[in-house]
């Protein structure tokens, strides 16, 4: 089989590498083991504008909104669903007086403009415990059903020939003055977008990444919330397809490393939410996975390899290290529309 395009991974990054690629009319094929238990088929897929515990705008939201926006609306179309909830608004509890001062600081002057404008004295509507003295509501957020975006793009693929379900053997891929071969596949590129398991990838294993463990619940409520927000507050809880029932997460856990849900995690998550709801939550389902992340600003990392110009690295989190190596500098790291634009183009 002769294409442009090997991807290897098909988690959140990889798919949007494939819808931009057939969008510019590339050819592509994938490769991925299509686990059960990845971060994206986990993910909540909350999106928003607001760094609340810096009160700035999220990097480039601005542009990158409407681009999600764009793309998703484009993804939902193709596969005949409905996984983009976008204009969900996001309510933001405030607790403390000092809390108070600063976001009026922050309204006053604009900075959070157009997704913040107001704030609400008292506590929401809603089966809220004592002690929140006002809130505030996000605009121009929502959430995308990740899992299953991730699980219809995969039976898409599927029907179209274009994904290979096997893990990827690194030893197995030749790279020669005319192009890659894998098996029976030759392309002009390889794409590695493999999230946490970038780090044992032998062409990019030495770009910076810190995995981190996450957990997640599926909660069924007493009824008494309403399906129709997002609640933020040392938590994130949002609504399913399913009446009363709610994901809840996530957790951030940077030792023990394993896909294992764990009650500690589950308590944590319960007694953060239920510090400000007076709600009865039943657990009907727990679920951890492993997610790359970039401590310093959680951006996507998307690399050219430094000596093997048709080895891209395509990831959705990385994290830069302060004393970053020379071989990561000499990659030319980037996020910017340049790398993409060339892998569309070429």
């Amino acid at each position: 089989m002769q294409t442009e395009n090997l991807i290897v991974g098909l988690g959140i990054a990889g798919l949007n590498l494939c819808h931009q690629l057939e969008k510019a009319g590339k050819s592509f094929i994938v490769i991925d083991s299509c686990p059960t238990n990845s971060a994206s088929l986990i993910a909540g897929g909350i999106y928003n504008p607001v760094v609340f515990k810096r009160k700035l705008k999220s990097w480039n939201a601005d542009d990158l909104i409407p681009a999600l926006v764009e793309a998703y609306s484009e993804i939902d179309a193709r596969l005949n669903i409905t996984s983009l909830h976008h204009q969900f608004p996001i309510l933001k509890p405030i607790t403390s007086v000092d809390d108070l001062g600063q976001w009026q600081r922050v309204i006053q002057e604009e900075r959070l403009s157009p997704y913040v404008e107001s704030i609400e004295m008292g506590s929401p509507e809603g089966p809220f415990k004592e002690g929140i003295i006002a809130n505030t509501t996000v605009q121009n957020g929502g959430f995308l059903r990740i899992g299953k975006t991730l699980l219809a793009y995969r039976e898409y693929l599927k029907t179209k020939g274009l994904l290979v379900r096997e893990e990827f053997d690194y030893a197995a891929l030749k790279i020669t003055d005319s192009g890659e071969e894998y098996g029976d596949v030759k392309a002009d590129r390889v794409i590695f977008s493999e999230g946490r398991f970038i780090s044992e990838n032998p062409y990019f294993s030495w770009v910076p990444f810190k995995p981190t463990k996450g957990q997640i619940l599926t909660v069924k409520t007493d009824g008494s919330l309403t399906p129709d927000r997002i609640y933020n507050h040392q938590f994130l809880l949002f609504p399913t397809e399913q009446n009363d029932v709610f994901k809840l997460g996530a957790t951030y856990e940077w030792d023990k490393l394993d896909e294992i849900p764990t009650s500690a995690s589950t308590k944590e998550l319960l007694s953060k939410a239920e510090k400000v709801l007076n709600v009865k939550f039943e657990v009907l389902e727990e679920k951890a996975a492993i997610r790359p992340m970039r401590l310093w600003d959680r951006r996507p990392v998307i690399c050219v390899h430094p000596d093997h110009k048709s080895l891209f690295l395509f990831n959705r989190n990385g994290y830069e290290r302060r004393d970053d190596s020379a071989l990561f500098r000499k990659s030319n790291w980037s996020i910017s529309s340049t790398v993409i634009g060339n892998l569309t183009r070429r």
